[in-house]
């Protein structure tokens, strides 16, 4: 070899040896320090905890593997826990006050709620967060012998059930109208009452019953006449009046009270002279002195007064005791220093505290304190970032995310801009976790006034709703995009659901609180293949090729008003378009065959004028088409446009049953859209709703509208025009606000 030829060959060997090493030295740095990088890959930004009931939690360090957090990068001191936007103190339990180790754990105290909406509160652990976290301070609780011993506390229990709603006036978010038990006249009712403790000797026990008469007679006052007993004895016998609430009182000595289960009996005689005495039990309450006895290795205690007390908590199964004092639930402190003694097989605390005014405190074990039946990642969907931008916002449940996307797809290629929120992300961000149908409203206002341009125009809700918010009744439909309800005024008020709320953003539009700012429509569905089928049913209906049949169907029932409601839209139609008239002149067995016939025939627009129910077309007891009927249509190639205008149609928040305007939108034939109430109708004003549907339909353009710009605009122009707020509330769209009636 050549002395050039040998330099070359010297020069490149050196040249891939320094290559190699390079690659070597760099695969030896990715291996040794492979768990540091990861560091810098972002992490979930907090850990959702859902809570049902108060109490002291323990949080793990398995719990938060299990939950896909990394300990090993968080710095104990920068936890920090939140709940509705308070912090909230903790103790974090850890061998090292740099990093967490396999056997730490973080101790608080947190509560459940209890309201019109949700028993779930929702707290939130944050790990990088600026600053230190908050944390539970130590007391001592030290006997010195120098403190006063007290005997016991002032104890009150609340028993209710919640089993059938019913609601007279007032908003249905500020007032309980779930009761327990309905009472006509002559009925008795008995109720086991468990107490905890038997009462002191020689104390009083109070005892309540919560009320709400049902019935109103008004030639007589009183109208309602209430018996309570206790163990068989006679405690109170009352006169009152009406259909409001009413509280019930009454004392007893200690004494009547021998063993710590006991009957309550409530009895309606019937004898006010009223035709009907109906009332309704909400609640039952027992106030009384008791000793400090823990039940289940627990007590939650308060008490009174003005220096330093000693107490001493009984019946403890084990020895590792914990108290707090949970006065400031945001701030507890831990008890320490206290003693604990052996009292025959049981345990006992004793501590001193020192009492200003009122102080809370529970005593437990440590094998009682609480685990987070929930405990979720969370990473923000960035909602109220301001660069965000749409004019069509989807929203519904997190696991339906993935079934409406071909609708998303289908309406980004038709020029809008699309954003699919989950009501989960919704709740998160708008309203610190806590479900509740109001953050929806704050979101959607949120979205007009912030995110950037286009202002949002169409909103479209998927999945079910139903005014059981809570789940009082097994089986029924769940609250995947919830419903805003809203007392309806009338003869019999009605608790019905509003979704033009949600849209009216601006209160200072034009001067009123009720027009809507952007279309809003809505549709069922309890499953994700549900959904995904109504989805397709949408999809399948914009991107098929027939055309709009140029036919109407006005359907009446036997009311001539209502005839000559349906009469008046055919001066609206195109003179090219047949109208198919049927009015209920006929059996209702006819009725329903040439509905269904000229449906099956094809018809762009199905209006209905008439009484009706929440399950059908018709007088409640003589309905001549039901749900059952729709099963009949084969009009799947011509799904048709259907405006109800009859009471009650649209009402989907019933918890068991779908509203027949779902039904046309939950089956594989039937409408493309429903516009219907909710709420009770009138003619006068159904006529001006529907004479504003037509002319926008067959008189502004000859291109297809939108069935939100319809809808909507419906209702602007007719309110105009006289028609009350009740029309705006309570007419709903059932369907995609964005979908496009077909050109004839």
């Amino acid at each position: 070899m050549g002395t050039i030829s040998y330099y070359i060959f010297k020069t490149m060997f050196h040249r891939i040896f320094l290559i190699v090493f390079a690659l070597l030295v760099f695969a030896l740095h990715f291996a040794v320090n492979a768990q540091p990088l990861t560091r810098h890959v972002k992490q979930a930004d907090a850990l959702r905890i859902e809570i049902t009931e108060d109490g002291i939690y323990r949080l793990s360090i398995e719990d938060l593997v299990a939950a896909e957090v990394q300990p090993q990068f968080i710095n104990p001191a920068k936890l920090r826990l939140f709940n509705q936007g308070k912090e909230v103190a903790i103790q974090v339990v850890a061998n090292d006050t740099d990093k967490l180790q396999p056997t730490d754990y973080i101790k608080f105290y947190a509560q459940g709620l209890d309201n019109t909406f949700t028993n779930i509160n929702v707290y939130w652990l944050y790990w990088r967060k600026k600053g230190f976290g908050k944390r539970i301070t130590f007391v001592d609780g030290s006997v010195t012998g120098q403190a006063e011993p007290i005997m016991g506390f002032y104890d009150r229990l609340h028993f209710e059930k919640n089993r059938f709603w019913d609601i007279w006036a007032g908003k249905p978010d500020e007032q309980d109208y779930w009761f327990w038990q309905r009472l006509n006249m002559g009925d008795v009712k008995k109720h086991s009452i468990e107490l905890p403790a038997l009462p002191f000797e020689q104390t009083d026990v109070v005892v309540r019953v919560g009320w709400r008469g049902r019935s109103a007679i008004s030639a007589v006052n009183p109208d309602h006449h209430t018996l309570i007993s206790w163990n068989d004895t006679l405690l109170s016998d009352e006169y009152w009046d009406g259909n409001s609430e009413y509280v019930q009182e009454m004392l007893m000595a200690a004494e009547q009270i021998i063993d710590k289960r006991n009957t309550l009996t409530l009895e309606l005689p019937g004898d006010t002279g009223a035709v009907v005495d109906t009332v309704y039990l909400n609640w039952i309450e027992v106030d009384y002195w008791r000793d400090f006895t823990a039940v289940d290795d627990s007590l939650v205690f308060t008490v009174n007064g003005d220096g330093k007390m000693q107490i001493e908590v009984k019946i403890l199964s084990q020895p590792d005791i914990l108290i707090f004092d949970i006065t400031d639930p945001n701030a507890v402190a831990e008890i320490v220093n206290f003693g604990v003694e052996a009292d025959g097989q049981n345990y006992k605390a004793v501590f001193e505290a020192t009492v200003s005014e009122v102080k809370t405190y529970q005593v437990t074990t440590f094998n009682q304190l609480k685990q987070s039946p929930n405990l979720k990642l969370w990473k923000s969907a960035h909602l109220k970032s301001i660069k965000n931008r749409a004019d069509y916002i989807l929203i519904t449940a997190e696991e339906f995310l993935p079934t409406v996307e071909p609708l998303c797809e289908l309406r980004r290629r038709q020029g809008l801009q699309v954003k699919a929120v989950s009501v989960e992300d919704i709740y998160n961000e708008f309203n610190y976790g806590i479900f509740e149908p109001a953050a929806i409203k704050r979101f959607l206002k949120y979205t007009y006034e912030n995110w950037d341009y286009p202002v949002p125009s169409y909103v479209f809700l998927v999945g079910d709703a139903s005014v059981d918010y809570r789940g009082y009744f097994r089986g029924t439909k769940q609250n995947n995009v919830p419903a805003h309800l809203y007392l309806a005024p009338g003869s019999k008020a009605l608790l019905i659901p509003d979704d033009n709320w949600y849209v009216d953003v601006w209160s200072n539009y034009l001067g009123n609180y009720i027009l809507p700012e952007m279309m809003i429509g809505r549709i069922p569905g309890d499953t994700p293949e549900t959904v995904a089928r109504l989805i397709a049913k949408i999809v399948g209906y914009e991107e098929s090729t027939h055309k709009s049949p140029r036919k109407v169907l006005l359907v009446a029932d036997s009311n001539q008003k209502n005839e000559e409601l349906s009469n008046s839209l055919i001066g609206y139609l195109p003179g090219e378009f047949e109208v198919d008239k049927v009015y209920s002149q006929n059996t209702a067995g006819e009725t329903t065959e040439n509905i269904v016939a000229s449906i099956n025939d094809g018809v762009m627009i199905t209006n209905y004028a008439g009484h009706g129910a929440v399950n059908g077309w018709g007088q409640t007891n003589d309905l001549f088409f039901k749900p059952e009927n729709i099963d009949s249509l084969n009009n799947q190639d011509n799904l048709t446009f259907i405006v109800a205008l009859t009471c009650i149609n649209g009402l989907f928040t019933d918890p068991l049953n779908y509203a027949l305007a779902e039904e046309f939108i939950l089956a594989y034939r039937g409408a493309i859209g429903v516009f219907s109430s909710s709420g009770l109708t009138y003619t006068v004003e159904n006529d001006a709703l529907s004479q504003e549907v037509f002319a926008i339909i067959f008189g502004q353009t000859s291109q297809p509208l939108t069935l939100g710009y319809i809808t909507t605009q419906a209702k602007i122009a007719a309110y105009s025009k006289g028609i009350s707020t009740g029309v705006i509330k309570s007419f709903v769209l059932f369907g995609d606000p964005a979908t496009k009636l077909k050109s004839w």
